[in-house]
């Protein structure tokens, strides 16, 4: 029962151990200088005795519980050896997508459901133009006095908080940190799943040299890549909300400075923007009418 060179280094590429994929890392793991692996396989022993270069039997045992293998394993000439490893290991990272997808399927939600939710506002639209209109009739009658570079309070900032779809947030990693600049994590989890969706591509490109697995399954494919197009509209969504947020946020700064032109531009801009939004923010329409109508006041 040996390990020679040739068997180590399979063991290494095979990807049996995902922490172990050098020597060095293995020496680590046994508790090893790196530089006694090398000596592990010198034809001659220190005093220039020839040796038969294997790893000693002291620590064949702990190299076998590192990578899950069987002692009988061993007996396999040099390429069973590396197919029985390469396949062992293909087995393993497939039972581990099936366990992920198992775990995702009882407690998926709707991706559908979800972007419909988010349709409900629509109605809201109505009653914010209604109030808008209030808002520029109050300021024609009674604020003439206005001074500019107070916001009226009801257009004071209102953080939204988003209500975030987390579905898959297990199988991708959790983000329990609040992030201001990432408030629902689907930048980390789009990043995720990209690279967990290029290690696939490449593990599916590796399997074709060796004895066919059982393929991923079309609903198990469609499941993931419905979910890398949500979170691409979310993010794409959000770039938007971003854009008409700089807008508004521009125009506010003119406008304290009575650049009242800049000021309509800035707003024109972010109106526009909310116009192509394929769910408009009825809180921003609201925002934007109201600076409007507190510049026409002021220009009057």
């Amino acid at each position: 029962m040996k390990i020679d060179k040739s068997k180590l280094n399979t063991l290494l590429r095979s990807g049996l151990n995902p922490e172990i994929k050098t020597r060095k890392q293995l020496a680590a793991q046994l508790g090893l200088d790196s530089t006694s692996l090398t000596r592990w396989f010198a034809t001659r022993d220190r005093l220039g005795n020839p040796r038969y270069p294997v790893i000693p039997d002291r620590h064949v045992t702990k190299i076998l519980a590192l990578f899950n293998l069987s002692p009988q394993s061993l007996s396999l000439d040099d390429e069973e050896f590396r197919h029985h490893c390469f396949e062992l290991s293909l087995q393993y990272k497939k039972g581990q997508h099936d366990l992920r997808e198992k775990n995702v399927a009882l407690r998926k939600l709707s991706i559908e459901e979800y972007s419909a939710a988010n349709n409900r506002t629509f109605p809201l639209i109505l009653v914010i133009t209604l109030l808008s209109i209030g808002i520029v009739w109050y300021f024609i009658s009674g604020k003439r006095d206005l001074v500019v570079q107070s916001v009226p309070s009801v257009v004071e900032d209102n953080v939204t908080k988003t209500r975030c779809w987390t579905g898959f947030s297990s199988a991708l990693g959790n983000f329990e940190q609040q992030d201001d600049a990432d408030p629902c994590h689907y930048g980390k989890l789009f990043h995720q799943a990209m690279k967990q969706l290029k290690v696939e591509n490449q593990l599916h490109r590796q399997s074709q040299k060796q004895p066919p697995l059982q393929p991923i399954t079309k609903s198990k494919l469609a499941s993931s890549q419905n979910y890398l197009l949500f979170l691409s509209e979310q993010l794409d969504q959000r770039r938007l909300n971003d854009k008409i947020n700089l807008n508004v946020e521009l125009g506010k700064s003119q406008l304290h400075r009575l650049n009242y032109a800049a000021a309509q531009n800035h707003f024109k801009v972010a109106a526009n923007i909310l116009a192509s939004s394929a769910n408009p923010d009825p809180k921003m329409l609201a925002k934007i009418a109201a600076l409007n109508a507190q510049i026409k006041v002021v220009l009057k």
